[in-house]
């Protein structure tokens, strides 16, 4: 094996400026090489050339490295005759091999926004959304939130509207009212998030690009808000004033429980996860019941219901200020970033999606992201 080229055929892999024909040649020196230790460490050289930091201890190594090898082998058997399996197995784990050490190696470094700005990655970073609103009042005057001073705001028919330090917008019901209502409307730009209070207590978790049309008192037989986009709700109990939620051509009615909706028009499906208690769904004439840990999806289409276990971290993760995703397709994931940081996406590439699992902080840049 000649360790010279080889070595430089890595550096070139690492930097990511190999040509198509000096990738061919990386492989096919891989691919006959006849020593596994001494290639590993020279796949190990050429990532440390690239000034990395260890990243591995040899027991993780030894796991890395073993995992391949199964799974590739396991691969193989389905797709290759028996004749191939082991040429096949051995070529293939050492090539994803390069990646994995790589990968890993590589990412360690990237600490920080300087580095990737000064490896010409990202050339503005991007902030994350924050506490952003805008409240619509009746007679449809506005008040932007973000910039509003904490404290008391208005009264809108006898309900004292009161902003918190918290970044909490909280609705006081007075004691008395002259039975008229009321409808004030909360919004968030992309890139923002806000919680209400509503006048019966119920507390609403509003994710970016989204809005929530709510009464400033609750009278009558049952409680009806309309929502557009992303809320959790932690719905205050009163068995005698059912509280629903309007969304598209779906009611979701419950008494006092905890759920998210998610009805962003740019999503297959109007998802709703249930945490506690019971809920009932009602589209097209079909209404479905939900228990705790189960999430329905109404088919924006056919509006269908199809009811299924889900994660409930994953479902809420927004809420609780994290990006969770579970083998999740890189567009479902953009959907997310583009909302959360207000950015658009653009596909360069019609090859298949791929697929991430991870849990990251919201509150950091586009760039640690």
């Amino acid at each position: 094996m000649n360790q010279d080229r080889l070595k430089l055929l890595l550096k070139l892999y690492t930097d990511n400026v190999s040509t198509k024909e000096e990738l061919e040649e990386l492989f096919f020196l891989i691919k006959n090489s006849e020593s596994e230790q001494q290639l590993k460490e020279m796949i190990v050289d050429a990532a440390n050339e690239v000034e990395t930091e260890n990243i591995l201890s040899q027991k993780k190594w030894d796991e890395v490295w073993n995992n391949i090898k199964n799974e590739t082998t396991q691969a193989s058997r389905k797709k290759l005759p028996l004749l191939f399996i082991k040429r096949f197995t051995a070529a293939a784990s050492l090539a994803i091999l390069v990646g994995v050490v790589i990968f890993f190696m590589v990412n360690k470094k990237r600490e920080s926004k300087t580095e990737i700005v000064k490896r010409g990655e990202l050339k503005i970073d991007i902030k994350p959304g924050g506490n952003k609103a805008v409240l619509t009042l009746a007679d449809g005057s506005t008040i932007i939130l973000d910039t509003a001073k904490n404290g008391y705001l208005i009264n809108q028919n006898n309900t004292k509207i009161i902003k918190l330090t918290s970044g909490l917008l909280s609705y006081k019901k007075a004691d008395t009212n002259d039975g008229k209502v009321l409808f004030n409307t909360i919004t968030t730009p992309r890139g923002g998030q806000y919680q209400i209070e509503l006048p019966d207590g119920t507390v609403v978790w509003l994710n970016a690009e989204s809005s929530l049309q709510f009464p400033t008192i609750f009278i009558g037989k049952e409680r009806r808000v309309e929502l557009k986009g992303e809320a959790y709700f932690e719905v205050a109990k009163n068995a005698s004033m059912p509280f629903h939620v309007a969304v598209n051509n779906t009611d979701v009615t419950v008494l006092g429980t905890n759920f998210n909706i998610m009805s962003y028009p740019d999503e297959e499906n109007i998802s709703t996860t249930l945490l506690e208690g019971n809920i009932n769904l009602t589209t097209n004439g079909v209404t479905k019941n939900l228990q705790p840990g189960k999430q329905a999806d109404v088919n924006r289409n056919t509006n269908n219901i199809e009811i299924h276990s889900v994660n409930i971290k994953q479902a809420i993760a927004w809420k609780n200020g994290e990006f969770r995703f579970k083998q999740t397709g890189i567009k479902a994931v953009m959907r997310q970033v583009a909302r959360w940081y207000d950015v658009a996406v653009e596909y360069q590439t019609n090859s298949t999606n791929q697929y991430y699992t991870a849990s990251l902080p919201r509150m950091q840049n586009v760039s640690a992201l």
